[in-house]
């Protein structure tokens, strides 16, 4: 039952007006346990994106001083990848257009909630 709402909530969220398509990534494994979206490929684009995260980590001692990484954005010439944390050992990735317009509010919003059933598991 909790995975069925887990993944209608990627699925809410990935519909979101703007948005191209998302999945929630376990950290360490790169593993997607869900995916949505307009795109072909996001499972694909999720599992390379996590190895962003990945970097981080191994590198984080170097960032200290700038404290928790709470996002990270990469801007490609056609599109966008936003990785958050989102939930314990979770990634949420998404993927835009370079020039959506983007409710970043609501998305935040929809992200905590999706933070919240991924803790339920």
């Amino acid at each position: 039952m909790k995975e069925k709402r887990l993944q209608d909530a990627v699925e809410a969220m990935a519909a979101m007006p703007g948005l191209e398509g998302c999945a929630l990534v376990e950290i360490e494994a790169g593993m997607v346990w869900h995916h949505a979206g307009h795109i072909e490929g996001v499972q694909t684009f999720a599992e390379a994106a996590s190895d962003y995260w990945r970097l981080y980590t191994r590198l984080s001692d170097q960032f200290k001083d700038l404290g928790d990484l709470r996002a990270s954005v990469m801007m490609h010439s056609h599109g966008r990848l936003t990785l958050l944390p989102c939930g314990t050992g979770m990634l949420l990735v998404t993927l835009t257009r370079q020039k959506s317009e983007i409710d970043w509010a609501l998305w935040q919003e929809k992200t905590r909630e999706l933070a919240l059933l991924v803790n339920e598991l």
